[in-house]
């Protein structure tokens, strides 16, 4: 291209207004600033592109025939640039956020809904989207950009290398079904409860990885009888008599409330858990990622 962008706008917007005065007014700029650059885009490409008259200018058939062209690129142009506003005013875009299966329904509704709820009221047409998947699949997919925000379990197998933001920490408890009510007033060893079915999320898990490690670290194998798919089907696995499970006791409060479930007492102390969001804000080039980060955040003391 042998003139440059600027002299192809201003040839834009001389033909759309058909006026060098109006160009100039529309552009910020002075009308012989304006009339110089047509004559120096005339030259360049060796043909005339308006004809001047007192009462305005009209293209020639040459500036007709590049008007054609220059005027869908330009067009093109603002639409980019207005698309970009909207995205950056949060008006358009989309965001997409991970939630680990680890996470308890009484966690999610106290911590993570109230922020989508604000997300969706104050930014109705950003399209948001919410996947469930396990933990290390969450930061795989979070590595290679196919989600803005992933909500995970921790600690992670990865931990040394990936950095978090932590919004809860809690510690998980022994819980079994009404068939051992004959446990409930007892302290076990951990190598005790062994002896009874296990029930655990699904081996890819980080709920999985992380009480294989507990088990190991006190000189013991972990083998789960059951594997479920999320906390929810864990717990109805419990409630059903089918073993020994684990989960957040706010998860569980009101059953073993009303004595449809009992905690197992544990002499030797449950590791602590996190849900932490993966990675910083510093790494987050999605405004819409970076508001509701700030909303998730502000929420984050409300379990």
């Amino acid at each position: 291209m042998s003139a440059s962008y600027e002299y192809y706008k201003i040839f834009y917007y001389v033909a759309k207004y058909k006026s060098f005065n109006k160009a100039a007014s529309v552009l910020s700029n002075s009308q012989p600033n304006i009339s110089r650059t047509i004559t120096n885009l005339e030259y360049e490409l060796g043909c005339k592109l308006f004809d001047r008259s007192p009462r305005g200018v009209k293209l020639t058939d040459a500036g007709k025939e590049l008007y054609s062209h220059v005027e869908k690129a330009c067009e093109h142009l603002e639409m980019g640039e207005s698309v970009v506003r909207s995205v950056k005013d949060l008006r358009h875009g989309t965001l997409v956020i991970g939630l680990s299966i680890g996470i308890s329904n009484h966690i999610t509704s106290k911590l993570i809904l109230p922020s989508i709820k604000q997300f969706r009221k104050e930014f109705p047409e950003v399209d948001l989207y919410l996947i469930n998947h396990h933990t290390p699949k969450l930061i795989q997919n979070y590595k290679e950009g196919l989600i803005d925000i992933a909500i995970i379990t921790t600690p992670y197998s990865e931990k040394k290398e990936f950095d978090k933001i932590i919004l809860h920490s809690y510690q998980d408890i022994l819980i079994a079904g009404p068939d051992y009510y004959f446990l409930k007033d007892k302290t076990l060893s951990l190598k005790e409860v062994m002896e009874y079915p296990l029930i655990s999320l699904l081996r890819s898990t980080e709920t999985y990885y992380l009480y294989n490690n507990f088990c190991a670290e006190h000189g013991l194998e972990f083998r789960p009888m059951i594997g479920a798919v999320n906390t929810t089907q864990m717990l109805s696995y419990v409630s059903e008599n089918l073993g020994i499970g684990c989960s957040d006791i706010t998860a569980c409060k009101d059953d073993i409330e009303q004595n449809r479930m009992i905690r197992v007492n544990l002499k030797e102390k449950m590791p602590m858990r996190y849900i932490a969001l993966a990675g910083s804000k510093k790494k987050v080039k999605s405004p819409a990622a970076l508001r509701f980060i700030d909303m998730l955040t502000g929420n984050s003391s409300s379990i």
